[in-house]
């Protein structure tokens, strides 16, 4: 895409977000410290018809009010939405945002940051995604897994492996907590070694055990 360019190509940007969802977030990948695509949910969700795809422009001159005003819209928008399938954990909402230039993109990392206790609290994941994008794979931190050819705003529920992004403050690990504790019980199965580990600090260090 032209990012110098007045017109934005929209059937393009739909075009590269499909084949980025499809190729790499959707498919194994070396990197990731792990077995399974690098999203779980991806194909799932998309076989099932409960991904959202939506498109936001934010004009020439985007202001840090403005992407904000983006991603706590799209909050609301998610969870207003009249989804076809019933198993929440597939639903999930692309904001694609084709004429976010490349030196604006850090916007979107902060306006993800800003609304993240919002989307937590009402038990959503948002993460931001682009060509600059440094988040780190939660098993792997030299491979900066969240690059895109497009800018976009992933909405999804909060699911089991979110300990290692929600345990960085007591009120995202109390929801994390609320929702998944109980698989983490003496009577549960067997756990990802990992995830208990993370899980229990989690624990210690906002003094739910003594």
């Amino acid at each position: 895409m032209n990012s110098t360019g007045s017109v934005v190509d929209i059937e393009s940007a739909l075009e590269s977000v499909d084949a980025w969802l499809t190729d790499y977030i959707a498919t194994n990948h070396p990197e990731i410290g792990r077995m399974g695509p690098i999203c779980p949910f991806v194909a799932p969700s998309r076989k099932n018809r409960t991904m959202e795809i939506r498109i936001r422009l934010v004009g020439h001159a985007p202001t840090p009010d403005l992407v904000e005003e983006i991603v706590r819209s799209s909050l609301h928008e998610y969870l207003l939405t009249s989804w076809r399938g019933r198993n929440p954990m597939l639903r999930a909402m692309v904001v694609v945002l084709p004429d976010l230039h490349s030196e604006d993109t850090e916007l979107l990392d902060k306006a993800q940051e800003r609304v993240k206790d919002d989307y937590v609290a009402q038990g959503l994941m948002v993460g931001q995604f682009h060509e600059n994008c440094d988040v780190r794979a939660a098993r792997n931190p030299r491979f900066a897994v969240s690059k895109a050819p497009v800018p976009v705003l992933a909405i999804r529920s909060i699911a089991l492996h979110d300990i290692f992004f929600l345990s960085e403050r007591a009120q995202w690990f109390q929801k994390y907590r609320e929702k998944f504790g109980k698989f983490f019980g003496p009577q549960t199965a067997p756990m990802d070694a990992i995830l208990v580990e993370r899980y229990r600090k989690s624990e210690r260090d906002y003094g739910y055990l003594d």
